[in-house]
């Protein structure tokens, strides 16, 4: 199983099941989601059954301050917050096309994304890291260690792109009931199109050389580097 039935947390996925070099990305390992509501109690007894202990929050600080994480208090938990970006990419008032916006993120927040990369291998696995729906700053962290794991470019894509089908249900329910959550109705700045990350991607390479140049370029040592690799594989 690659999608997680949850209630209140939302497009949760495993990334195990990709085909990588050496076979496939191990599952039970990473899984990516978005904590928009605090979990259901059907939530809590999910992550328990699958064993999950460690969260990692990619929220910004304004986000965490006004909507505080369930699980920093959790003792059942270990809770990490480490943000990719001040802002909720789906909701901010923000009219910019998605891709640029994913270029500052991955170039503006590089020490974001070092500590999260140092972080994970230490994790005891599977570890759940999330931002607000799981398909912005949870999708370019997908994708890097998707790609460090030797996923294809499509794989990779395809992965980004089934974010907006599975957000999407939970944003038409708080629009229709008005939530505070959601201050825009036109959910064209949700979807999820190959497009983005194709383009993501060719950013990457060229201005990096993929993942693992990305990696060095953020200050990630060789050991630190192998160690990601490893995440999945």
């Amino acid at each position: 199983m690659r999608r997680y039935p949850t209630e209140s947390i939302i497009n949760c996925r495993d990334l195990g099941g990709w085909p990588c070099p050496g076979g496939m990305t191990a599952k039970g390992r990473a899984i990516r989601c978005g904590i928009p509501l605090p979990p259901t109690p059907n939530d809590y007894a999910l992550l328990r059954q699958l064993g999950v202990r460690a969260i990692v929050d990619l929220r910004g600080r304004g986000e965490a301050a006004l909507y505080p994480s369930p699980f920093a208090a959790d003792p059942d938990f270990d809770y990490y917050h480490i943000p990719l970006y001040e802002a909720n990419p789906a909701t901010a008032r923000d009219s910019r096309p998605l891709t640029a916006l994913y270029r500052e993120i991955l170039t503006d927040f590089g020490p974001g994304f070092a500590a999260v990369l140092r972080l994970l291998p230490t994790l005891p696995q599977p570890f759940l890291f999330h931002c607000f729906c799981g398909k912005d700053r949870t999708g370019l962290l997908s994708a890097l260690l998707l790609d460090a794991a030797g996923v294809d470019s499509a794989d990779i894509t395809a992965d980004y792109e089934v974010s907006f089908t599975y957000i999407k249900p939970f944003f038409e329910r708080e629009i229709a009931a008005g939530s505070p959550l959601i201050w825009q109705t036109d959910l064209s700045r949700l979807r999820t199109d190959a497009a983005v990350m194709e383009e993501t991607l060719s950013f990457l390479r060229h201005a990096y050389g993929g993942a693992r140049g990305y990696f060095a370029a953020i200050g990630l040592t060789a050991p630190e580097i192998a160690a990601v690799e490893r995440l999945l594989r």
